[in-house]
């Protein structure tokens, strides 16, 4: 930001003289327009011309400037001709001025006229200039006063706007109006303050968090089922994971993310369920038969198991008599590293190597065969330049010419690999099937380079390209011409539900225990228990009866991990490996013959805490203290609640709506809240924090930052801690100890019921807390009493109503 900052004021340093020059010649407002608003635009602020409306009508006159960032009006511009605003003051210095006060009285006009206009076209920033003095204001507000009541920033001369850079570009660059940093200089201006910061006080500050001490017992079985887990999420361990792909169309967790696809990506995306496999097989067996490129693109979520599709499609499911019929290589962009040189050089080197692997029998070809990958180059030669060595020594001729392919193998990797195509089709008659996988791990410009080389490929022989790619990268080839020039079919690979992941892990590990036992060691003698484990058995066994059995387990995982299979598996070794488990009981109570069991209580606490005496969310990226207000800023301890309510609502009211129906726009969302008292600094942070914690997700998957132009939904881990605030005493009583208190003796409440973990200990806690974060909340936030606001009345009920069910029980 600093760096385009800088940018911005060298161009205005070079142009200033030459604005002033022309200020004096006091141009009309045409002039005034053409020759310095547009430049101050495009020139000094690059924005684009297509972002620039010039004259667009509303239903009083036409606007001079109407600035847009995507298809959303942002600002208005209302220009006046050179000398035409004469602010009441001497002063050539950036001000504050009320905008009915004696400064801005000779501006009164413009401000109205802006304002105007402003409500017309449902944009909330104005500017009024005449190309020397500029006043910048909020034309339409949301806490109840009339624009005219408020503030503005007043840069007398164009001079000022040059001394006082920074404040300038915050108010009109592209990027301080998407990143709300205008609005922050106008809310400084009015002198508005969210809240005075205030000193917070946590029984346990998550800061302080340490690892839960453990008895040595306990210490080697969470080593020894650490162990285990490292099994079951081996992404390496190619068997296991084409062993236990689960196959399935039934994530109904899916549907979003496919209409997401569907709707603003591409228009016939194949779920990967049998039928789309049969599909994906058909396409192949088309191309060999016909002897015609295609390229299909495999989407999936990060972390969907895209790699293990395709190597148990190649491997189990394709018919033999189809992959006889063809040459697999796989290119895994993961291996590639900058210090290997251009990537289209790296790829081509790739493809030659594991091409030969798959048409020649000693994995490279013989001189023979090289003769007749170059057979044109061998007749040119032998009947052109080198036919004297030709007919007078064969010998000779053979070893130059075997020294002339090697250099060109060698040194003309792209070339030679276009040959290695045309003859795996011509004579090994065998369809290339190149996949292209782990691209996304490159830069997107890197990834253009890729694509571009598939096309090159293809244009050169008959080959079947596969592209596993994420939402993300679909998202941003639809963006550009490459989607267009991918095949007609893509594929969509939902992720299964967290039980049949872990199920089919365990049945594999059973499996290969049972077929290959090993010798057992007497691991607990020295504990004094004496059994004998045999290898993973009992620990296959006891993660069956916990997470097998009780389908809520596997279901907040699934939901807290938002379906992403190695998240999904960190969080069962993060349940099974946390001291609130005490998994030396466990193994007790196996050894014994006792079932072996364990209760939602002790599971969500496992799943808070982990191995750590508290949550600290530094340790612990799937738990978030929804309660946590910023101590500079203090908000609402329900106001990240209240979001992912709205957020739930939205997704939830429009169930046969476009994908834009289930998103916030941020701007629509902020302002929704802004008649509640929460302004929209300290709304768009809460909203930022939900986005880094994953419990939110923007519409473009691309876009990694939250702006104002961004449109946002619900994530299923935000719908898990919804759930989590309603339904779970354990999260709210771990979310009382950490989270920081405003009033000291509060801290102290909560720490004396801390300890005697009694039923009524319990009670008295819960009490203390609700009381405190509905005191906080009622005297943070007013909910409008309108109809629209309905929804976030039902969240305040519905939190009120749990704190009661909880002192209840």
């Amino acid at each position: 930001m600093s760096n385009s900052i800088d940018i911005a004021h060298e161009r205005l340093s070079s142009l200033i003289d030459e604005f002033e020059r022309i200020l004096a010649e006091k141009p009309n407002e045409s002039d005034t327009r053409l020759k310095i608003l547009d430049r101050m635009l495009t020139e000094v602020l690059t924005w684009k011309h297509s972002a620039i409306l010039s004259e667009p009508p509303t239903q009083s006159g036409f606007i001079d400037y109407l600035l847009s960032i995507g298809d959303r009006p942002v600002a208005v511009i209302e220009a006046k001709k050179s000398g035409k605003l004469k602010p009441a003051t001497k002063n050539q210095e950036k001000m504050v001025i009320a905008l009915d006060g004696p400064v801005a009285k000779p501006l009164k006009d413009g401000i109205k006229q802006a304002i105007r206009y402003s409500a017309e076209s449902g944009v909330s920033y104005a500017l009024l200039s005449d190309g020397n003095t500029s006043l910048f204001f909020q034309s339409t507000r949301k806490d109840g006063r009339k624009p005219i009541q408020g503030k503005g920033i007043l840069f007398p001369t164009i001079r000022s706007v040059l001394e006082f850079f920074p404040a300038f570009h915050d108010l009109l660059s592209e990027s301080g109006i998407v990143n709300g940093l205008n609005i922050s200089q106008l809310v400084d201006a009015e002198g508005i303050t969210v809240s005075e910061a205030e000193q917070q006080y946590a029984v346990l500050p998550p800061s302080s968090s340490i690892l839960t001490p453990r008895s040595e017992l306990a210490t080697d079985a969470a080593s020894l089922f650490k162990e285990f887990f490292s099994k079951i999420s081996d992404s390496s361990d190619r068997e296991m994971l084409i062993e236990c792909f689960v196959e399935t169309s039934e994530s109904t967790h899916a549907d979003f993310e496919i209409q997401k696809i569907l709707e603003k990506v591409i228009n016939n995306v194949t779920t990967l369920s049998e039928s789309g496999t049969k599909a994906m097989q058909s396409k192949i067996e088309r191309s060999i038969q016909l002897k015609i490129s295609d390229t299909v693109l495999l989407i999936g979520n990060e972390s969907s198991g895209k790699s293990t599709f395709v190597d148990r499609f190649f491997e189990h499911v394709l018919p033999r008599a189809v992959r006889n019929n063809c040459a697999l290589v796989i290119i895994d962009f993961d291996e590639y590293h900058d210090a290997d040189g251009p990537i289209s050089d790296w790829c081509n080197i790739q493809i030659r190597k594991k091409l030969e692997e798959a048409l020649f029998h000693n994995h490279h070809p013989s001189y023979d065969e090289l003769r007749g990958i170059f057979f044109d180059e061998y007749q040119r030669l032998s009947t052109g330049s080198w036919k004297p060595v030709y007919e007078s020594d064969k010998v000779a001729f053979r070893y130059q010419f075997g020294q002339h392919t090697e250099q060109r193998r060698e040194n003309h990797p792209a070339e030679y690999v276009r040959l290695l195509l045309a003859r795996s089709i011509n004579v090994n008659q065998k369809l290339p099937c190149i996949v292209f996988d782990n691209t996304d791990a490159r830069s997107p410009s890197n990834q253009d380079i890729i694509y571009q080389l598939v096309r090159a490929l293809e244009s050169s022989s008959p080959v079947f390209s596969i592209i596993p790619v994420t939402d993300r990268t679909a998202w941003r080839l639809s963006r550009s011409d490459n989607l267009r020039n991918f095949g007609s079919r893509k594929f969509w690979l939902p992720v299964p539900d967290a039980k049949e992941i872990i199920e089919r892990r365990i049945q594999f590990i059973e499996r290969k225990l049972h077929s290959s036992p090993k010798m057992a060691g007497d691991y607990f003698a020295r504990k004094g228990i004496h059994v004998k484990l045999n290898d993973l058995t009992m620990l296959s066994s006891a993660v069956h009866e916990i997470f097998i059995g009780q389908t809520y387990v596997t279901g907040l995982i699934g939901r807290l991990g938002n379906f992403n299979i190695d998240s999904m598996l960190t969080l069962v070794e993060q349940i099974f490996v946390s001291p609130e488990i005490a998994i030396d009981d466990l193994i007790k109570a196996k050894i014994s013959g006792e079932p072996i069991t364990t209760d939602i209580e002790r599971t969500h606490r496992a799943l808070i805490k982990g191995e750590r005496d508290r949550l600290d969310e530094k340790h612990n990226e799937y738990i978030t203290n929804l309660f946590e207000t910023d101590p500079k800023q203090p908000s609402s301890p329900l106001l990240s609640f209240y979001i992912l309510w709205l957020c739930r609502q939205k997704l939830n009211g429009a169930p046969q709506g476009s994908v834009e129906d289930k998103h916030w726009n941020v701007v629509e969302l902020l302002h929704f809240l802004e008649p509640c008292g929460v302004s929209q600094e300290v709304a768009i942070k809460n909203i930022r924090r939900l986005h880094d914690r994953k419990l939110v997700q923007t519409l473009d998957p691309t876009n990694d930052q939250v702006n104002l132009v961004a449109s946002i939904a619900i994530r299923e881990s935000g719908i898990a801690h919804i759930e989590l605030v309603l339904n779970s005493r354990e999260y709210i009583e771990e979310m009382s100890y950490i989270t920081g208190y405003n009033e000291y003796y509060v801290k102290d409440q909560v720490k004396r019921f801390m300890k005697p973990r009694t039923a009524h200990a319990k009670r008295e806690l819960f009490d203390v807390f609700n009381r405190y974060i509905d005191k906080n909340d009622t005297a943070r936030m007013t909910i409008p009493t309108s109809r629209n606001y309905d929804q976030l009345r039902s969240a305040r009920n519905a939190f009120v109503m749990n704190a009661r069910r909880l002192l209840r029980t």
